[in-house]
């Protein structure tokens, strides 16, 4: 079958190496430059076996232990799915999707990707509730054949010195990075007077903590992958 993911994040790519798995083809688009982009999800990955893709580097650059970084894990899995044949297309957007006489779906798609125009497929999967992109023209998706569906919220991640880990102590995920900088994670909206916060990332994230995790996550997209 020609299955087409349509949201690019972990969710999305355990999806696709499980139907890569069953031989099928499949194509992920998203609105993104570039899929992986940097301080949108906590660099928490408790379970890196439980992840089948390679994605380290010789400079390790993804990080160590359980401080990986985000972006770096997309970046390697999506060179080992492209490996295996999936074709991505970024800053790609849905503007419909319908079911034809055959129960396959005729998908519309326009951006500066690779495909454009309509394409025919033989199931769509919607894992746009695993993305955030606050700027983007949402996509048109009438009846997928699966949806991740998750609920979401407010959340804030502090980027900052590792010595300035005591103020963080109340945060949900503390994570100390192999560049000699920690992140703090909160749930909702959350303050800091500190000084040597590098950087304040807002974003959504799920309301279960433990989908802040990337092997969850790209466990999740497995299971929705056997759902279909």
């Amino acid at each position: 079958m020609k299955i087409l993911i349509v949201g690019a994040g972990l969710v999305a790519y355990g999806c696709a190496y499980s139907a890569l798995q069953d031989g099928h083809e499949v194509h992920i688009i998203d609105h993104s430059i570039e899929f992986g982009l940097p301080n949108v999800w906590p660099s928490v990955l408790l379970d890196r076996k439980s992840i089948p893709l390679s994605f380290s580097t010789d400079q390790q650059f993804e990080g160590i232990d359980s401080a990986f970084r985000h972006e770096w894990i997309m970046k390697g899995m999506s060179i080992q799915l492209a490996k295996e044949g999936v074709q991505f297309s970024h800053r790609t957007r849905v503007v419909y999707s319908k079911k034809n006489d055959n129960d396959k779906y005729e998908v519309s798609l326009t951006g500066a990707g690779q495909i454009n125009g309509i394409v025919t497929y033989d199931k769509i999967i919607d894992t746009t509730k695993d993305t955030w992109i606050p700027w983007a023209t949402p996509h048109q998706i009438s009846n997928p054949t699966n949806s991740y569906n998750i609920e979401r919220k407010e959340a804030t991640g502090f980027v900052h010195l590792q010595s300035s880990s005591s103020k963080f102590n109340d945060s949900i995920y503390q994570i100390h990075r192999q560049d000699g900088l920690s992140e703090s994670w909160y749930s909702g909206k959350h303050e800091s007077d500190n000084r040597k916060v590098i950087e304040i990332i807002s974003t959504m994230l799920p309301l279960d903590h433990a989908l802040w995790d990337c092997s969850q996550r790209f466990q999740n997209g497995i299971d929705l992958w056997k759902e279909v």
